[in-house]
């Protein structure tokens, strides 16, 4: 037992290493302002960041990487010309999330306020061609598109509008929220959604295609609380 013990110490001790190594490395080559900093949970993830020279990477807080149970997809962040990604608090990403942003475009995220996390599951892609603000306490499952911009011209219609997405939301899995989307603080989107050019008030329970809204009145909390019934 002692033996598998000394074998497996190194082990982590070298995944740990690499993580400080990353995280330092990352957070110094990209973090334009901020007091924040990137910080690795896993090793051999793959992260790909290209920053414009002209864009701006602003992080409050610490922006986490970590894989949602062992997943290894890549992950993606872009950045065009006189851009601006915005992580005002804690925020966690997992596998396969990529950020798409156009020349002068802004995705700003609130990050943890008062939720014990905030974030993005896994395997999400938020393409901005103009402005997304997604507020404080976001709770992002998988499997996720959002989008200010319908990335075709179609019969002359306006093809982009800003997305906002208030605080305290959680989005869960398989949903589209496009552009025009306003979703007030304090709301669920529920699974297999699709939301368009559509505004929504605070604490309700949305869903459908297209997305109506099924429950008004509507509480949630990011954490289950386990109780005994006596």
């Amino acid at each position: 037992m002692k033996k598998l013990i000394y074998l497996i110490r190194p082990v982590f001790i070298i995944r740990f290493a690499i993580c400080k190594l990353r995280s330092f490395y990352y957070t110094w080559k990209y973090i334009d302002d901020g007091n924040g900093r990137i910080v690795f949970k896993d090793p051999f993830l793959k992260v790909k960041i290209k920053k414009h020279i002209t864009s701006k990477l602003i992080i409050n807080g610490n922006f986490r990487i970590s894989p949602f149970m062992e997943g290894n997809n890549p992950i993606v962040i872009s950045m065009s010309s006189n851009s601006t990604l915005h992580i005002k608090s804690d925020f966690i990403i997992g596998q396969g999330v990529r950020f798409f942003l156009m020349p002068n475009s802004t995705l700003i995220i609130g990050g943890k306020e008062l939720e014990s996390d905030s974030g993005i599951t896994s395997e999400t892609l938020i393409m901005v061609y103009k402005k997304i603000e997604i507020g404080k306490d976001f709770l992002c499952a998988w499997d996720i598109f959002i989008s200010d911009s319908d990335w075709h011209q179609i019969c002359d219609q306006n093809h982009q509008a800003d997305v906002k997405i208030g605080d305290h939301v959680w989005i869960a899995n398989n949903n589209n929220i496009l552009k025009g989307t306003n979703i007030g603080k304090n709301s669920i989107v529920a699974s297999n959604s699709k939301i368009i050019n559509k505004t929504f008030p605070d604490n309700v329970l949305i869903g459908g295609l297209p997305a109506i809204i099924l429950k008004t009145n509507i509480n949630w909390k990011r954490d289950i609380v386990n109780s005994l019934v006596l």
